[in-house]
């Protein structure tokens, strides 16, 4: 037993001859010491005291006595660990802790529910809005600030901040720059809106503001309207006639109005409102019809003077005004060759992290290693939306698209001549994996009245970003331009179908699109929320887990970008061909904008979360592979690098003993109810959930809420408010499916509704918690009191009895595992460090542990109702009662004291597809071994991939610098000269703050990412970590 270690601190003064009781006030200084070792990050702490300030006496802290000061820092080896208090305030001395004042509680004041502060003034402020409907005494005089008396009528600006009266004459001078402002003329009982024209304004363009041109023009008909956010404006409009005057047009621009017209314009449209309508659609996706009816209620709300019709012209606006923003922000303004000149492509706004050779890449990037070619890989998704359709409108010739392939959407005119001529050559290939749904709706050719079914894109799946001239009306062949980077991760939902003969498929196209397949390495995956709907082949093939060089990337980002664009699509669908890719580009480059506005925080973020999950997860799977035995841990490595390098090799992350599945049963249902679709044998009232799967699904239902009830047990009072929200998130998702399930278990079983409407009258929480007592009424359950089908007995019946047998396999596998952590644990886990690191890997497993026995208990349950029903018998002797003594790991005693001769094995391990007892610790222990290396290493190489792109990134900006520099210098020979060049260095300045942005949050980062990094020292750890410096 040895001592307790104590820390000495010396009480030090400069003048020792100065008593101990006149020394300053002493503070304690904690320090933290992180120590990178092989073994990982360590953490040391040390205290020391500094003297405080000699003009700065302590009133209230008694000074501590001299000579060193012990600290006991460590509990006592005999004193029990479980009444163990650690010392308050970091082991500060006691003499101390008076000294030491809590922060006070904040006292919680009235203004913290300021609603309920404001109920009470509730008449006041009704006061106040029925005062304003009347002349305000305060201000009202008689004569005005020009010396007119006010004589009935007076007038009052409802846009200025001024609620003063006055005459007609100092109205009209107030507002010569404010044509839009609304006034209300006082008529003696109340006020009246009039306008701003029949007093006598009239707004002069081509000349400043006040001065009268010479030579004025009235505009056509004496008769503009113009549309702005605050309503819609009939003014006195006068052009300049002068000799020296501008186009009509012209003048207009230069008033900050856009015309809608080009020849003799009558309606224009504010800069402001053609903007404040461009970034309300992208935020809240609000359709042009909407908005200009607000604007035109907000000009009348009382249908007694309605404004002039000029929708159709403000359609116009906006959309000419979208492609003028997107050619400026391309910088075509400041290209010799102009708006004509434009490439395809040029006007989208490109991803900084993405690999781009030339903007952000090394000038030797081709040169890359062949096992590090992985950090310059472009990962790229691909994806089809049917709910961008588009009605049969308009046509081509009537509706052309401005942009014409210059951002998104490829050209139309092409793109349609590519499919025409090679459409008909690609076959109709039948799927060999599920029957998915991408698969049927590739070959819907749309019902009556649609045009287009959809689109198709591919994107940045890395940081959910458009592609450039990527984005096509649900185009059969995808474009890879020759200067994209050799190493491509391309992710697809049905790409075990769309890989299949792919090389085979392009030979059929011209040279200008293919691509050398020796030139370029592809890697083939499936987004991780599509993988579960495959099958299993394809859940290890096509895996983001088990693949390397991928990081954490998860495939789903044309989900994300669905999901932003998708509530356009009421909007998009009506709107003929060239308006729909116009919109729908200038939506897609918002999108790429915001994306890049808040890559810095974004990159950030994960970083933050990977350096310490790729710690946790590299410690643990080193210290899972030191306690293997060396000759299993080298054969499973040789196993798992031969499927890395060919997936046709035996997949290790495969068990090779469990015979009974779920998913086999559910494939023979799947297939009989196929059988009697064809023979009219059954009735299928949902077209897409047959009776099996229905019954699938709710078991499936089921066992979700049990998890969300588990996980709302274990949540603690102390939990946060972020954990919180994401189990209400869970709560309310996990609502909708099973409402959903509901309204389909209704169509088969209509008997269910009457037993449903008794519970709905009883009444229901809407807590978190009630979710996980919602009764889904499955066959077992009601089927005694309602009439249905006995075939819907019989699909649960073979489903639960799958359940059974796949759970016991679960927990046999998690016993087996839990039994080794055990024995490492007590092999070599000495003293409280490791002590408290096994207790989060064990406890988690245990948690799996009852997780699998509810399951298993709440179905052998249902098969005990089901049984009685249908008279099975003979199967209890296979899947027995589970008590809590069964659950153990071979070679585990049954009671404590129970010795090896006396010892029994649990039923469990008997039942049959268990293996023997070796074989099958064997098996459990290569699957969660395969599991560990995987999850090291994808965060491993997502700390790598996000310091790439972080140098990416800043590279991209100096890059966009650079190009805005160079238009600042292009010489124009024209009076926008001065404006070209202002706004080319205002775009550089951005990207410099940008760029310094980058800079400064990032500063720790490369430090940051050091920490706890192996190096790749252990051999056990394949991935090199190696990065160039930020």
């Amino acid at each position: 037993m040895g001592k307790r270690r104590r820390i000495a601190i010396d009480v030090l003064s400069d003048d020792e001859s100065l008593p101990v009781a006149q020394l300053p006030t002493r503070r304690i200084q904690r320090h933290t010491d992180l120590n990178v070792t092989d073994h990982g990050l360590s953490v040391s702490e040390s205290f020391h005291i500094v003297p405080g300030s000699p003009t700065k006496p302590s009133a209230t802290c008694t000074p501590p006595p001299a000579g060193p000061v012990e600290w006991d820092t460590t509990p006592s080896i005999d004193k029990d660990w479980d009444d163990y208090v650690d010392p308050p305030h970091d082991f500060v001395d006691p003499t101390y802790v008076d000294c030491i004042q809590e922060k006070p509680k904040r006292v919680r004041t009235s203004g913290d529910n300021p609603l309920l502060v404001w109920i009470p003034e509730i008449d006041k402020y009704l006061s106040e809005l029925l005062r304003l409907e009347g002349r305000d005494p305060q201000v009202l005089k008689e004569l005005c600030d020009c010396g007119t008396p006010l004589a009935t009528p007076i007038y009052r600006c409802d846009d200025c901040m001024d609620i003063r009266m006055f005459c007609k004459d100092c109205t009209v001078q107030r507002h010569w720059g404010l044509p839009f402002h609304y006034i209300k003329e006082w008529n003696g009982s109340h006020f009246v809106r009039v306008a701003l024209k029949s007093l006598g304004l009239r707004y002069q363009l081509g000349h400043p503001i006040g001065e009268r041109c010479t030579n004025p023009a009235r505009s056509f008909n004496n008769d503009f309207v113009v549309v702005d956010t605050d309503g819609i404006h009939e003014i006195a409009l006068d052009f300049c006639d002068c000799q020296i005057s501008q186009s009509h047009q012209i003048q207009l621009l230069r008033s900050r109005l856009f015309p809608a017209t080009t020849t003799y314009p009558r309606t224009a449209a504010t800069f402001r409102v053609l903007e404040y309508f461009q970034l309300l659609s992208f935020m809240s996706k609000v359709s042009c019809f909407e908005f200009y009816h607000t604007i035109a209620r907000r000009t009348d709300n009382t249908g007694t003077s309605p404004p002039p019709d000029r929708y159709s012209s403000f359609l116009r606006m906006v959309r000419e005004w979208r492609h003028l923003k997107m050619l400026k922000r391309g910088g075509r303004g400041h290209a010799p060759s102009g708006v004509s000149g434009t490439g395809a492509g040029e006007l989208a706004v490109l991803c900084p992290a993405c690999p781009q050779p030339g903007k952000n890449m090394p000038s030797d990037w081709r040169e890359t290693p062949p096992d590090k070619r992985w950090r310059h890989a472009l990962f790229l998704g691909i994806d089809a939306n049917f709910r961008l359709k588009r009605l049969n409108v308009s046509s081509n010739l009537r509706d052309p698209s401005l942009t014409r392939g210059y951002a998104y959407f490829v050209d139309e005119q092409p793109f349609m001549q590519f499919l025409e001529e090679y459409g008909g050559t690609i076959p109709q290939e039948h799927s060999t994996c599920n029957n998915h749904d991408a698969i049927k709706s590739a070959s819907i050719r749309g019902g009556k009245g649609i045009a287009t079914t959809g689109v198709g894109t591919i994107e940045c799946s890395r940081h959910n970003s458009k592609r450039a001239v990527s984005v096509g009306n649900l185009q059969r062949g995808e474009r890879v331009r020759h200067n994209s980077p050799d190493y491509l991760v391309v992710s697809y939902d049905i790409v075990c179908q769309w890989r299949r003969k792919l090389w085979t498929r392009k030979a059929v196209y011209p040279e200008s699109l293919q691509i050398p397949q020796e030139e370029h390495q592809l890697q083939y995956l499936i987004p991780k929320f599509h993988l579960p709907a495959h099958r299993q082949i394809c859940q290890t093939t096509y895996s983001f887990n088990y693949t390397p060089g991928v990081g954490r990337t998860d495939g789903e980002a044309p989900e994300r970008g669905w999901a932003a664009i998708n509530p356009a699509a009421n909007s998009t669908k009506e709107m003929g061909p060239g308006s729909r890719q116009d919109t729908l580009n200038d939506h897609f480059g918002d999108y790429n904008w915001r994306k890049v506005s808040i890559i810095c925080g974004t990159l950030l973020r994960k970083v933050k979360e990977a350096v310490p999950a790729r710690e946790e997860h590299i410690n643990a799977f080193q210290t899972f592979s030191s306690a293997l035995p060396s000759a299993s841990v080298q054969e499973w490595t040789g196993l798992v690098r031969a499927w890395e390098a060919n997936r046709n090799m035996p997949n290790p992350f495969e068990s090779t003993i469990h015979t009974v599945s779920e998913n086999k049963v559910r494939l023979e249902l799947a297939e009989e109810e196929a059988v009697a679709r064809r023979r009219d044998d059954a009735e299928f009232i949902h077209e897409d959930i047959s009776p099996s799967n229905l019954i699938f699904q709710g078991i499936e239902l089921e066992d979700l809420q049990r998890r969300l009830k588990a996980d709302i047990n274990r949540m603690s009072s102390a939990a946060t408010e972020l954990q919180q929200a994401k189990l209400i998130d869970r709560s309310a998702r996990l609502r909708r499916r099973i409402e959903a399930w509901m309204e389909v278990q209704l169509l088969y079983i209509p008997g269910i509704s009457k037993i449903r409407a008794r519970a709905d009258e009883e009444g229901g929480s809407e807590s978190i918690e009630a979710v996980c007592t919602m009764e889904l009424m499955l066959p077992s359950q009601v089927f005694t009191r309602v009439n249905m089908r006995s075939e819907f007995l019989e699909y649960e019946w073979r489903l639960r009895f799958a359940q059974a047998h796949d759970t016991l396999h679960h927990l046999r596998r998690h016993l087996l595992l839990q039994k080794h952590m055990y024995t490492f644990k007590d092999r070599y886990g000495h003293g409280q460090k490791h002590h408290t690191r096994s207790l989060g890997p064990i406890n988690a497993l245990q948690d799996k542990i009852n997780s699998d026995a509810l399951r298993y208990r709440t179905t052998r349950e249902a098969l005990c109702k089901i049984a009685a029903l249908l008279g099975r018998t003979g199967w209890e002797g296979t899947l027995r009662h589970l008590g809590s003594d069964d659950i153990r790991a071979v070679g585990v005693a049954q009671m404590e004291g129970e010795t090896e001769g006396r010892r029994n094995i649990s039923w469990i391990w008997m039942v049959d597809g268990t293996g023997e007892g070796d074989q099958v610790m064997q098996e459990g222990l290569r699957i969660e071994w395969c599991k560990a290396r995987a999850r090291a290493h994808r965060w491993q190489e997502e700390c790598i991939l996000l310091q790439e792109e972080m140098w990416r990134v800043k590279a991209f900006f100096r890059w966009e610098i650079d190009q805005w520099q160079i238009r600042a210098d292009v010489e124009m020979n024209n009076d926008g000269a001065e404006g070209r060049r202002a706004y080319a260095l205002r775009q550089a300045n951005i990207r410099s703050l940008m760029l310094a942005r980058c800079e400064k949050t990032w500063k720790n980062v490369e430090m940051w990412l050091s920490l706890g990094n192996p190096g790749g020292t252990d051999e056990r750890i394949e991935v090199d970590t190696s990065t160039p410096n930020l």
